[in-house]
């Protein structure tokens, strides 16, 4: 799943300039990578068990593109989160434990539309079940609203660097 994309289109005859192609992948690599990297970690923040975040760049003639993706044995809870997950049912591994829980209204850390920081908590008596059907959870999309967020920044840092390369 890639979690990010964004391109900014040439005509085609400036991005295989080896100036032009130097100064967009150092304008990549020191400035837009660490930057949208710290917007995915602002997001996980004050998760329990945080994903690692990485940053892949492609330079082509058909534009400039970022991927941010989550890495780490944490990766799957960001695309449980980020991406939502179905109705299924929970169970305990060993057929003779319960699966033991709050029972009060869960208020979430994150909600839809990318939304972050929420107390996480789940108050009420502890109650225990054989299994749960679990509802499934609605996706968060952190991944678009950091792309609307960043659009703009993005496209000046790499038209920027056209400028510079084409000047240098």
């Amino acid at each position: 799943m890639k979690v990010l994309f964004r391109a900014v289109r040439s005509r085609r005859k400036f991005v295989n300039s080896p100036k032009v192609k130097a100064e967009i992948e150092r304008v990549l690599d020191r400035e837009v990578k660490p930057d949208l990297i710290k917007q995915f970690e602002r997001v996980v923040s004050d998760w329990k068990n945080k994903p690692e975040f990485k940053a892949r760049k492609s330079i082509s003639a058909n534009g400039v593109k970022i991927y941010v993706y989550p890495a780490g044995p944490n990766k799957k809870i960001w695309f449980f989160v980020s991406g939502g997950t179905k109705p299924h049912t929970i169970r305990p591994k060993n057929a003779h434990n319960r699966l033991f829980f709050p029972a009060g209204p869960y208020q979430p850390k994150t909600r839809p539309g990318g939304f972050y920081g929420g107390p996480g908590i789940a108050p009420g008596p502890t109650v225990a079940a054989k299994a749960v059907q679990h509802p499934g959870t609605e996706a968060r999309e952190f991944e678009k609203v950091i792309a609307k967020d960043y659009k703009n920044k993005f496209r000046r840092n790499v038209e920027n660097a056209f400028r510079r390369g084409l000047r240098g």
